[in-house]
């Protein structure tokens, strides 16, 4: 037999035997995610961030800080993304004097069952509202979302006014119509996760939980096991990628629902909340990144250059205020906003400033 077909017999068996290795490698970790699933719920049990409450055919995670038994009954509502009940921590220590303060986790998030159904408005709010049913949670409820759940939160207001108190939106989203582009680009943007997902189903998040779920250095061992796990569980989920692929037609049905009624409402607004170009700059809110996109056809130093970028970025949040926020806010009726200059987290970035500006709208509807 010639050197060449024995180098070649050679790799042939390499490759094949790289192939055996890869199909028993992903066989172990698509096994270790499920038997992880399992366990990281136990875990998620055994400190108090798990609680199933069935809705039929599959539970929801509802999620109890505690508070008072004769205030108000506080339901915060996380946007996209997993983790929430742990950021959400010290916000509801600060209301815990207004209410009981809980987290309602929507199927496929957080330690919730996953399901097949699409995630559309309509069933993500009847879920919500079945759940809390089930749990023994009478309303009127205070709302209080967070980003993509400020559509929802305006959806359950609008259909379901008899059942809130009131509504405080943390920087939720700016319900307005969407066009079809945007529709197609939030299927595209669904198709993409699909892989991210599949990655999830193969372990490769139970490996290397850091590549898909931000460290926090304050964080103990367990509460970084937790938040990993809320993150792995979520975007591993059928329920999430459908999310976000009806997002746009779920928006353009919430913007049709959404009739001003008297229910108080509350809108934080964080990241549009700066006043002045000089407060943008004290809080150094653009990326490098950002200023040479904003500035790439200016000429001049790098000082006017900045100045430029933070001038641009201020005239296009006033513009956004003006032309989304302000239509949005109206079309719900009966809703106070209140600027907190900061991250779209503000809730866990300034927990104290965001609980005292809920306190005085609380106080105020009494």
């Amino acid at each position: 037999m010639s050197i060449v077909k024995k180098i070649g017999k050679f790799l042939g068996i390499l490759i094949l035997v790289l192939i055996g290795l890869l199909v028993i490698t992903l066989i172990s970790t698509t096994i270790l995610h499920k038997v992880k699933h399992k366990s990281n719920l136990e875990f998620l049990e055994e400190h108090g961030f798990y609680n199933p409450v069935s809705v039929g055919d599959h539970s929801l995670n509802l999620i109890e800080y505690g508070g008072s038994e004769n205030g108000y009954r506080i339901i915060g509502l996380g946007g996209n993304g997993g983790g929430f009940p742990l950021e959400l921590r010290e916000l509801a220590e600060e209301l815990k004097d207004e209410g009981k303060v809980y987290y309602l986790a929507r199927a496929g998030y957080d330690g919730s069952d996953d399901v097949e159904n699409e995630m559309s408005v309509e069933f993500v709010v009847e879920d919500y509202r079945k759940a809390l049913k089930n749990a023994g949670i009478e309303a009127p409820y205070v709302l209080m979302p967070h980003s993509y759940a400020g559509l929802l939160a305006s959806y359950w207001v609008s259909k379901y006014p008899d059942e809130i108190e009131a509504m405080v939106n943390l920087d939720g989203i700016v319900v307005q119509q969407i066009s079809d582009e945007h529709m197609q680009e939030a299927a595209d943007e669904s198709s993409g996760l699909k892989i991210m997902k599949t990655i999830m189903n193969l372990g490769i998040g139970d490996v290397f939980p850091g590549m898909f779920a931000m460290q926090y250095p304050e964080f103990s061992e367990d509460e970084q096991r937790i938040y990993n796990a809320m993150n792995i569980m979520t975007m591993s989920s059928n329920a999430f990628i459908s999310e976000i692929g009806c997002a746009a037609s779920s928006i353009n049905d919430t913007y049709d629902m959404i009739q001003p009624n008297n229910v108080p409402k509350l809108y934080i607004s964080a990241e549009n909340g700066y006043q002045t170009v000089e407060e943008m700059k004290a809080a150094d809110v653009l990326s490098e990144y950002s200023i040479n996109e904003l500035t790439k056809d200016f000429e001049g130093s790098e000082e006017e250059r900045i100045e430029k970028a933070y001038e641009i970025n201020f005239e296009e949040m006033e513009k956004f205020k003006k032309e989304k926020i302000i239509p949005y806010i109206e079309k719900l009726g009966n809703c106070e906003i209140v600027n907190l200059p900061g991250s779209h987290f503000i809730y866990e970035e300034k927990p104290q400033e965001c609980a005292e500006i809920i306190k005085e709208f609380l106080g105020s509807i009494k």
